[in-house]
């Protein structure tokens, strides 16, 4: 019987190891959760930064074509008076 007591206690011993084990396991998780939601903010973030810069650059080099055709039209607008005349 004494044994079988002795049994009982080491067997609840190992339980509650596996027991802080587990909890601990837990924590981690729920930790790791967080950072990845951290992460994936930062990513979205700048992901829309990166956006931002190319729709800037866009708009830049698309008013630079802009700029170049009218160059271009106006010259050949004085290239035609020329020609005429």
């Amino acid at each position: 019987m004494e044994s079988l007591q002795e049994e009982i206690k080491a067997q609840l011993v190992v339980l509650e190891s596996f027991k802080m084990e587990y909890a601990n396991a837990q924590l981690e998780c729920n930790a790791t959760d967080e950072r990845a939601n951290i992460l994936a903010s930062e990513v979205i973030g700048l992901e829309e930064k990166a956006s931002e810069h190319l729709w800037l650059n866009l708009m830049v080099h698309q008013s630079h074509l802009i700029h170049s055709l009218s160059s271009l039209l106006l010259n050949k607008c004085r290239y035609c008076s020329i020609a005429i005349s």
